[in-house]
């Protein structure tokens, strides 16, 4: 009985193998038709994306930070072909999915497939089900599935308009592959090394470019062109100034053989710029003008001369005014490192002063010192490119003289009369811009040379002061009959050339009598004295009643 059932599952089994077996080989050909749609997709867009490569680079030139881009760009829209068109697609063995696209083919299964699928298609059944009703579902599905072919789930008719249209590009591509080979080649070795400057290859060459890759600010800018090949009439400049947008210049062509030329009259911005003849053009280059060095932070240190009293300072102004004899000190600080740095007095622009660089070559030093007034401004020469540049602001130090000091007597008021015993009070007054040394009195005896009597140091800008002097002390043999003339005489404290500067005061006049003479000298000066102030008295009272009156006067 055992060897009769297990002879009537072996059609079963053998039967649910080859289901299975057929399963499998509809699984592997759907996954054929996938790999197969995907790499059409795949050879279209990269073909496309290479083209597109060549189109963009060949009419732009486009720079390596764009390459760079451009490659990019390229990858991620493989890498979405590569996901959205093929990957997504590839799904793994699953025999329930594999038999619901059988019975879509094929509708008079009506499920008979998915079920024989689920409830038994291995030689063992499930233990829930009934055996013999898995058997008979496995003899129908079996009587029922073998004369079909699973494999018709998949058609490779639906492969014929994206393998047409990818065998065309692939055709289109080798056409051009064989006849712009070069083209080609130069596109992969752009886009493979971002620094190249490789050109494409035209009809016309531009062999060489003439232009200096840094140049003076406010200078002329020459370009010179110089092209083989089909030779048009004229070129194409394009300019983009820095912070500008570009530009198209007429590039004409020179009387020399594939000589193009243009100049730029006075530039004071950076500029990139690139050429264009026939269908040869060159990528972006630079022209970088480097701007003059500028005076970032000023020091200017004073010293003035011992004779002013004024103590050191520091400013950070270049126009001065200062007394004569005064040390400047200047520390000037640059934005650029100088190869050297002159000072230029504008009466002497022959003889430049050098100045003193720091190791940074940023910081400029030079100390002069101030005995008359003089312009000046300052030259640079630019360290890394060596271009001189001239200042173009004057500056200006003003030098102030030492002046004389000034001094007068305030009293006596006029000549006067004296004995021989006279101690006579002088009070004067004297003044100096910046400070008073020593004082003396002058004086001459009758014709003789004129002598000194010293006074004393005075100090201080303004000097009021009261001397006694007793003539005997100063002339001994003074007699009745003399004539003593006199004056103060005041000197500053300038040490300079010729210095110190002196001054003399008005002169008074001494007349030597006798006691007699002298006592009626004073007492007419009383009685002068005494008829002035009447004078002014009676002035005085008058004045006062007149005022009365006014206040008492009513008002019309």
């Amino acid at each position: 009985m055992a060897t009769a059932t297990t002879t009537r599952s072996l059609p079963d089994l053998e039967g649910a193998s080859f289901v299975q077996a057929k399963l499998h080989r509809a699984w592997h050909k759907e996954r054929r038709f996938q790999h197969l749609r995907g790499l059409c997709y795949f050879l279209l867009w990269a073909t496309a994306l290479v083209l597109v490569d060549l189109l963009v680079d060949w009419l732009f030139l486009i720079p390596g930070y764009g390459r760079l881009a451009l490659l990019a760009f390229n990858a991620g829209a493989i890498g979405w072909v590569v996901y959205h068109h093929w990957m997504r697609y590839l799904r793994g063995y699953d025999p329930v999915r594999t038999a619901l696209q059988v019975e879509r083919r094929h509708p008079e299964l009506q499920s008979l497939l998915v079920s024989f699928v689920q409830l038994g298609g291995e030689a063992q059944a499930p233990a829930h089900a009934s055996p013999s009703l898995i058997r008979a579902l496995r003899r129908q599905t079996i009587e029922y599935t073998r004369p079909l072919d699973f494999r018709e789930i998949v058609s490779y008719r639906e492969l014929k308009r994206i393998a047409v249209v990818s065998a065309c590009v692939l055709l289109f591509f080798a056409a051009i592959s064989i006849n712009w080979s070069g083209y080609l080649r130069v596109l992969f070795y752009r886009m493979l090394n971002p620094e190249a400057r490789l050109g494409y290859p035209t009809r016309t060459h531009i062999d060489e470019i003439r232009c200096a890759a840094s140049v003076q600010q406010g200078s002329k800018v020459p370009v010179r062109v110089l092209a083989s090949g089909l030779l048009p009439r004229e070129g194409t400049l394009h300019v983009k100034p820095e912070k500008g947008t570009w530009e198209k210049i007429v590039l004409p062509r020179t009387q020399r053989q594939g000589e193009y030329a243009y100049e730029f009259p006075e530039v004071y911005q950076s500029f990139r710029y690139r050429i264009r003849i026939g269908d040869a053009s060159t990528e972006e280059r630079e022209v970088a003008v480097i701007p003059p060095p500028r005076i970032v932070a000023t020091q200017v240190r004073l010293r003035y001369p011992t004779y002013t009293g004024l103590a050191e300072r520091s400013v950070d102004i270049l126009n001065l005014e200062v007394p004569e004899g005064t040390t400047i000190a200047w520390e000037l600080h640059c934005d650029l490192p100088l190869g050297s740095a002159e000072m230029l007095k504008d009466e002497d622009p022959d003889n430049p002063l050098a100045m003193i660089l720091d190791t940074t070559g940023k910081v400029a030093r030079i100390e002069l010192e101030a005995s008359q007034s003089f312009a000046y401004q300052f030259r640079w020469i630019e360290r890394d490119h060596g271009y001189r540049y001239n200042e173009d602001v004057h500056y200006f130090i003003q030098v102030i003289p030492d002046t004389a000091p000034q001094v007068e007597i305030l009293r006596p008021l006029e000549d006067e009369k004296a004995t021989v015993k006279k101690t006579l009070a002088i009070l004067f007054q004297a003044r100096d811009d910046y400070g008073l040394g020593q004082a003396a009195i002058r004086y001459a005896l009758n014709t003789g040379e004129e002598q000194t009597h010293p006074i004393g140091d005075v100090t201080g800008r303004l000097v009021e002061k009261e001397i006694a002097w007793k003539l005997q002390d100063s002339a001994p043999t003074l007699k009745e009959g003399d004539v003593i003339t006199y004056a103060i005489e005041v000197a500053d404290n300038y040490s300079g050339e010729g210095g110190p500067f002196r001054s003399k005061s008005q002169t008074r006049t001494l007349y030597i009598v006798s006691l007699d003479e002298y006592l009626r000298y004073m007492e007419e000066r009383r009685r002068k004295l005494i008829g002035e102030i009447r004078d002014l008295h009676k002035q005085e009272t008058d004045a006062a009643e007149k005022v009365g009156e006014i206040k008492t006067q009513k008002p019309e």
